[in-house]
């Protein structure tokens, strides 16, 4: 791929513009958007002044810790600097998405986690369970945090040519201390950038096949290991076959690469039929991270078979459905029972709650909609339609059953 070439598209008050729309959708309405607006002209101005004269110097940072699930640390910049910082790279956004492959899909335009979603999906249930039997989740411990500037700065060498955009990049690395700062937009294209090259690495199965030596050592310990770990028949009927059969197996499997591989951002998932391939895959993947990376895996990783369920962004994904996760479910369930006891009606409830509803909805979720009582379907709008008002001038949604008027009466029930 050729390097992108900074050629001063970023350096007009269109581009300003475009950026502040971007980054000020849907906060309007926050205080520090409203001061900045109130002269908005002149901010840009001089926001398109500094790029072009790369004066620009990092605000600093307002550090705020959040607990979602877990801890982290968020790194509050200046609107100024975000604003600065869209403008800057807006003209090739594109072209650095591009850069990270489509098996890489976070934080690309119309892919993301609903991208993520539909290829892993699409890929279970597509290969049958013998030809995609096992799989391995690999996660990055703290990635963004322990980040190694001096590979984050070559990577962006590799990807941008000197000039304005990677002096910008490199301004932005070294504002802080270790790592990235969470919080900004550049923070995101780091986290795709930083481990491009080792997307396409693995999916060449680290480029074994094209040492001898590399081959012929990997090649003895799949061998070694299947006859360590046969425990199926047909473990024992490729055992029957000899050696050389096995060698000739796993040569076959490095000439193909590992294709059913996924990152979303420093989640790692590794597909395959053959278990002892995805302990070799695992034992490299973790020496190439460490060594050449930085990144240190968490250890809670294990080749495990997919009949029981990849759980990732909180989905649980099968060969023949989607479920959506437990912990998701259970919130879902708990917002809707406190908005039914406060009396909202169906539709209320709906729209109050339908970024849960949307992000559930995209799993096989029919049978729990209809537990909570929040299904939307063209049998249930004609079933209220026909119901009769017990009196008149009641309306067919104000019937109620006779059970849950007993069951808030406090001295009802017994």
């Amino acid at each position: 791929m050729r390097r992108i070439c900074d050629r001063q598209e970023n350096e007009s008050m269109d581009n300003a513009h475009k950026a502040f729309d971007n980054y000020s959708d849907q906060k309007h309405s926050r205080d520090y958007v409203q001061a900045f607006e109130a002269d908005l002209e002149e901010n840009l101005r001089a926001i398109v002044q500094q790029i072009a004269e790369e004066s620009w110097q990092p605000g600093g940072y307002t550090e705020k810790v959040i607990f979602e699930r877990k801890q982290r640390k968020l790194a509050k910049a200046p609107i100024e600097d975000h604003v600065l910082e869209s403008a800057t790279i807006l003209p090739y956004e594109k072209a650095i998405y591009d850069y990270s492959t489509w098996r890489a899909p976070a934080v690309k335009p119309g892919l993301g986690t609903h991208g993520l979603f539909r290829h892993l999906r699409n890929e279970l249930y597509a290969w049958s369970q013998e030809e995609m039997a096992y799989y391995v989740a690999i996660d990055a411990h703290h990635y963004f945090p322990l980040m190694d500037h001096a590979i984050l700065k070559d990577a962006l060498a590799r990807l941008v040519k000197p000039g304005k955009l990677l002096t910008f990049f490199f301004k932005v690395v070294d504002s802080y201390p270790q790592g990235t700062p969470l919080g900004i937009k550049v923070a995101q294209l780091f986290g795709q950038i930083y481990l491009a090259r080792f997307d396409r690495l693995a999916m060449r199965f680290f480029d074994i096949g094209k040492d001898p030596e590399k081959l012929a050592y990997w090649t003895n310990r799949y061998v070694t290991d299947r006859i360590c770990t046969a425990r199926t028949k047909a473990d024992y009927d490729d055992l029957c076959r000899g050696p050389a059969f096995l060698a000739g197996k796993f040569q076959r499997y490095v000439r193909r690469g590992l294709p059913f591989y996924l990152r979303f951002v420093d989640n790692i998932i590794f597909r395959h039929a053959d278990k002892t391939v995805l302990h070799i895959v695992l034992e490299l993947t973790i020496m190439h991270l460490a060594r050449d990376w930085h990144v240190t895996v968490n250890k809670d990783y294990n080749v495990r078979p997919c009949w029981t369920g990849i759980r990732l962004c909180g989905y649980v994904f099968y060969h023949d459905h989607v479920a959506a996760g437990k912990r998701n479910k259970k919130e879902l369930a708990r917002h809707v029972r406190k908005l039914q006891k406060k009396g909202f009606d169906e539709e209320q409830i709906r729209i109050r709650l339908s970024s849960r509803f949307g992000y559930i909805k995209h799993a096989n979720s029919t049978h729990l909609f209809k537990t909570l009582g929040m299904e939307k379907t063209l049998g249930k709008i004609i079933k209220n339609r026909r119901v009769r008002p017990p009196f008149p001038g009641m309306t067919g949604n104000q019937k109620v059953k006779f059970s849950s008027i007993v069951n808030e009466c406090k001295t009802g029930g017994g």
